[in-house]
């Protein structure tokens, strides 16, 4: 009996045993759940955390990249506005040379155009006896004031024709009237005119160009052929003088 009842106390027990573990288990499955949830949720948070924190690094990563950028275009244009500076101050300064030059070429070329501006200065005419080529004392008075003239223009230009009556053939009185025109050539030299400032040519009996043309006054004034004659055995003379510069220069002489 009392076996019995021992067991039905074991055996309560052990109900009792049984249903004060039961919750006990069911509690520690629930509390290993939540730990599991939490440790998944705390894991994905870790993921998003160093996804979040590669993404920061890797868009300052680029930001650093794009300024490093940014200021080596800033150096570059930095370096091209001040060679630009310089390029445009040497330019200026250049320009200012240039303009100089440009003035003294003006001013050189305005020269240059004036001593080209000859004017007829002075004309004379020597004349020669007949069949002659001799200088007269009259006709070396008349030089003498050409030479004197020229003198004072170092720029000046003398043109001599020479001229003779319609008497002879025509290659004997061309030549004739070049030896007439070399011997003023020669008296002029011998009186300090630069050679290279005289230009001879020989007409013959033959008309010259207009300006060396006997006056009509002088035609006038002869009297018959004989006389008209005389007046064509000669050398005519134009001196000619270059613009301003005629009388600006100290004269230059050739022993």
């Amino acid at each position: 009996m009392n076996q019995s009842r021992n067991g039905l106390i074991l055996i309560a027990a052990m109900a009792v045993v049984v249903s004060l573990a039961a919750p006990g288990c069911a509690t520690k499955k629930y509390v290993s759940q939540q730990i599991n949830s939490v440790n998944q949720r705390v894991d994905q948070t870790n993921g998003k955390v160093a996804w979040l924190s590669n993404k920061e690094q890797k868009d300052v990563s680029q930001m650093n990249e794009r300024i490093a950028t940014t200021d080596h275009h800033v150096s570059q244009l930095s370096s091209a506005v001040q060679s630009a500076q310089g390029t445009a101050s040497r330019a200026m300064q250049e320009s200012d040379a240039n303009k100089v030059q440009i003035q003294a070429n003006s001013a050189e070329l305005s020269r240059v155009e004036n001593s080209m501006n000859y004017q007829l200065v002075e004309k004379a005419d020597v004349w020669f006896a007949f069949d002659k080529a001799t200088l007269t004392p009259k006709a070396k008075s008349e030089l003498d004031a050409i030479a004197a003239k020229t003198q004072m223009m170092p720029r000046a230009v003398i043109e001599l024709g020479g001229f003779t009556d319609p008497v002879g053939t025509s290659n004997y009185n061309l030549d004739l009237s070049r030896r007439r025109a070399w011997a003023v050539q020669r008296y002029l030299i011998d009186h300090n005119v630069p050679a290279r400032s005289i230009h001879v040519v020989g007409f013959g009996k033959e008309r010259g160009p207009g300006d060396m043309e006997l006056s009509s006054t002088d035609m006038a004034t002869a009297r018959g052929k004989a006389e008209s004659h005389k007046l064509e055995r000669r050398v005519c003379i134009r001196l000619y003088g270059a613009g301003a510069l005629q009388a600006t220069e100290t004269p230059t002489t050739e022993q």
